[in-house]
């Protein structure tokens, strides 16, 4: 009854167990709980015999320890990755069964059934021993589990070798002696022993596992190319990655156990101050951020997810953080490509449309002019014919740079196509002004432009046109255009005002550039 009482006890303990382990784990814990409950009920059998028939005391209740013992039997193969052997589990109750049928009503021998029940049930534990050591993990747990099966093992298989010594222990399974004593004080203990034995190999398999499994996301979160970290709501690492160490050129274990303001520095620290307090909300933030790190400007894309306990209290936060400097300077390149001509480095006549209408919107507010130079450079077409693109290229290209050099700061040049550039002036005070602007521009081209080992006489037509109310981007380009025709027909080298259409009412168009028009050379 006391040996019932504790494997019951156990039995039901490892039902609230199972619900803590992993589903791998599950099967094995299943079985070993059933065999384990299976076992006080055989015993409480037992404990019935001087109130219950034989068939229940004897039959039945050997029956249920050998099912009992099988299904411990199987958990154990079941733990030891082997397949499932139904087999195993039903023939050593089918011959405990036959034997103590046979021997308690066909050739009743009380002797010879308890000597073949204790034979097959520490065959049945021999099994289990056998799993163990060949086909089980070389854990040290396993010891105390093999012992348990090992001793009751052995203490029934010399119980059963004892029934046929002459004149021991053969008065009767239920009678006192030695062996019995062994058999039964041993069966009593098993299912402690065993059980915690059994867990202790559950446990240090489910160890194992966490273990290789944190093995293996370290090594993923190592070869990241990201920062990867975890800090808790005191503002301090509990996690850092071998990229963010690398990174700061430290070791991780130094990262860790250190406020974040330590490792980061307080700049980037206060650019995630708004950020990390939205995860203390329990928020997941994402949020783009730029900061100069070893003399160099870099641009990060992060994301803060927090990290909440079984209360929904937010314990921390963990921290992704990607470089993209590469991928935003990329970007930036071609933005500027896209408004960028990119034989001269000058803006190309997208950017110029664009500047040109913000630079009127400004003028309808403020009041001032905007002034717009048209330039062609004359005696363009006989170079590149003659000597070829290269040395036309290479012409434009200084052409351009002295453009350039002769403008204010807040001028722009543009490249419009071929050989025409535009020039967009602010704020200009009146037409002097520019007309100013465009004799220093034309006192710029008398130099020679030297491609070696040519030194090529060049020139610049001009045509200006000054913005006034009403005008549109479209209208002040083409008066503009119309003064550089009649710079072209006046001799080139010269600098023409046109004459001023009346300001059309039709609505705004965007700027129509024009892709060329047949000029003398």
């Amino acid at each position: 009854m006391i040996a019932a009482i504790l494997a019951l006890i156990i039995g039901i303990s490892l039902r609230f167990v199972l619900r803590d382990y992993p589903a791998p784990l599950r099967a094995s814990l299943r079985l070993w709980m059933s065999g384990t409950l299976l076992l006080p009920t055989g015993w409480m059998v037992y404990a019935l015999r001087d109130a219950i028939p034989d068939v229940l005391s004897i039959v039945v209740a050997n029956g249920l320890l050998g099912l009992a013992f099988a299904r411990l039997v199987e958990a154990v193969r079941s733990f030891a990755g082997l397949p499932r052997r139904r087999l195993l589990s039903l023939l050593p109750v089918l011959l405990i069964l036959a034997c103590e049928t046979a021997f308690t009503y066909i050739e009743p021998s009380h002797r010879l059934g308890a000597a073949s029940v204790s034979a097959i049930i520490g065959l049945q534990l021999a099994i289990a021993v056998w799993v163990l050591i060949v086909h089980g993990e070389r854990m040290r747990s396993r010891l105390l589990t093999v012992i348990a099966f090992a001793a009751l093992s052995a203490a029934l298989l010399l119980r059963a070798a004892s029934t046929f010594v002459p004149g021991f222990e053969n008065s009767g399974p239920f009678a006192p002696g030695f062996m019995q004593s062994i058999a039964f004080g041993l069966g009593a203990a098993f299912p402690m022993a065993a059980s915690l034995g059994f867990l202790l190999m559950c446990n240090e398999r489910l160890t194992r596992s966490l273990a290789q499994k944190e093995k293996h996301l370290r090594a993923i979160a190592d070869n990241l190319p990201a920062v990867v970290a975890y800090i808790d709501t005191d503002e301090r690492f509990t996690f850092a990655n071998s990229y963010f160490a690398r990174m700061l050129g430290v070791d991780a274990r130094w990262i860790v156990g250190r406020r974040l303001s330590d490792v980061v520095g307080r700049t980037f620290c206060d650019a995630l101050k708004s950020h990390m307090a939205a995860a203390r909300r329990g928020e997941t933030v994402t949020f783009e951020t730029e900061c100069d790190f070893r003399d160099e400007h870099r641009y990060f894309e992060a994301a803060c997810v927090p990290d909440f306990d079984a209360r929904r209290a937010v314990r921390g936060f963990f921290v992704l953080i990607f470089e993209v400097s590469r991928l935003e300077r990329a970007k930036q390149q071609l933005a500027r490509l896209a408004q960028t001509d990119p034989l001269t480095g000058l803006a190309n006549r997208k950017k110029f449309g664009e500047a040109l209408a913000g630079a009127l919107a400004r003028a309808e507010r403020s009041g001032d002019a905007v002034g717009v130079l048209y330039v062609d450079v004359d005696r363009f077409k006989p170079i590149n014919d003659t000597y070829g693109h290269a040395v036309g290229d290479a012409v434009l290209c200084e052409f351009a740079r002295r453009l350039q050099a002769d403008l204010r700061a807040g001028d722009l040049a543009a490249r419009m196509g071929g050989d025409e550039f535009a020039i967009l002036v602010e704020n200009v005070e009146s037409m002097d002004a520019l007309e100013a602007i465009a004799t220093k521009l034309l006192a710029a081209f008398e130099r020679d432009i030297v491609v070696d080992p040519l030194a090529l006489t060049v020139g610049a037509s001009i045509g200006i046109a000054l913005s006034r109310r009403g005008l549109g981007a479209d209208a002040l380009l083409r008066e503009a255009d119309a003064g550089l025709y009649e710079a072209k027909l006046a001799g080139r080298n010269t600098v023409r005002i046109a004459r001023r259409a009346p300001v059309p009412e039709a609505p705004r168009a965007p700027i129509p550039f024009r892709t060329g028009r047949h000029r003398s050379p």
